[in-house]
């Protein structure tokens, strides 16, 4: 991500896709108090693959001491120098060109960003060893959300522009961005969780789970990992209520406290493997619209909601449910 060092404070400041400089108070994302500074005088601007300045003002800006050309975008270089007119005669170090990305940027004790940051994908566990706070995009909406894995499930809160959180460690401010292609240029697929078969693989003494999903022309290993067995003990429950006749838009809910205590394991915990079930299913299978409701949550309860899955116990066929066809 890019960003610039104020070079008489040493701030860093990050850049937005569309980046200005100025004096007008609510308009800029920098401000510059200075009377010999344009309102809007200077945009720095992500174009194709490259960041470009440009100057919109009276009194000039200038770029390792050359003066720009008015309306007229320059590319940058690594440790270019960008400098505005007045008594303070503001400079600018160029200190990353990084392409614009949504960010946690890591601050310093006293609230300020410093040069680290979180590159954030769709889902996210910070920190990612022993995560305490979930932050996640929601697709519909577009919005980034927090939840604590400590607190109560679905609590979760909405976040925005410049929002400060925290883990036991560290504090981040939320920076956004604003790449319209981000959003506008999703792949697209036509694939369906309803076209997706998961077929778990799970050891005779039930100590190691593998899940393996298979699509339209793609299979995808998503290898041996904890969080398997919580979610094949998920479909387990729904396989039961299918067998039971239960409406299938009704099957497989169980309390948390249920599942927790099937799995010998605290709530905290559970929230944990949770939101690494649903991390993994966002990462692996991006390409499928509703992949974030694999696992499914709401108050108190949870299920897997995928229509189509096999269970294997060593080689032997435990459970399968298909979904009913439509024709």
């Amino acid at each position: 991500m890019a960003y610039l060092i104020e070079a008489d404070t040493d701030n860093v400041i990050y850049l937005h896709a569309h980046h200005s400089f100025g004096r007008f108070q609510y308009s800029v994302d920098t401000l510059i108090s200075d009377p010999s500074v344009s309102k809007i005088h200077t945009i720095i601007e992500w174009q194709g693959n490259e960041w470009q300045v440009r100057d919109l003002s009276r009194n000039g800006t200038w770029l390792n001491s050359k003066r720009l050309d008015k309306d007229h975008s320059q590319t940058l270089k690594l440790h270019d120098v960008i400098a505005l007119p007045g008594n303070d005669g503001k400079q600018f170090k160029v200190a990353n060109l990084d392409k614009p990305q949504d960010l946690l940027i890591v601050l310093d004790e006293y609230a300020k960003p410093t040069s680290e940051f979180i590159c954030l994908a769709n889902y996210n566990l910070i920190p990612e060893e022993s995560p305490e706070i979930a932050v996640f995009n929601q697709r519909e909406s577009g919005f980034w959300c927090l939840e604590h894995l400590d607190g109560p499930m679905l609590d979760h809160t909405i976040l925005i522009e410049n929002d400060q959180l925290s883990d036991s460690q560290r504090s981040y401010q939320l920076h956004l961005s604003h790449l319209e292609e981000a959003t506008a240029l999703r792949d697209v697929s036509n694939t369906q969780l309803a076209d997706l078969n998961f077929i778990f693989h799970l050891t005779l003494d039930e100590e190691s789970a593998e899940l393996t999903v298979r699509g339209p022309g793609e299979e995808i290993d998503l290898h041996e990992r904890c969080h398997h067995y919580l979610t094949l003990n998920l479909a387990r429950y729904k396989a039961q209520d299918a067998a039971n006749g239960v409406h299938e838009l009704s099957q497989g809910w169980v309390e948390t406290e249920v599942i927790a205590r099937d799995l010998g394991i605290d709530s905290r915990y559970l929230n944990i493997q949770i939101h690494r079930a649903r991390k993994q299913f966002s990462d692996a299978l991006a390409h499928i619209e509703d992949a974030d409701s694999i696992i499914e949550r709401k108050l108190r309860k949870v299920r897997f909601s995928a229509s189509n899955f096999e269970i294997y116990k060593g080689h032997q066929l435990e459970e399968s449910v298909k979904r009913a066809s439509s024709n």
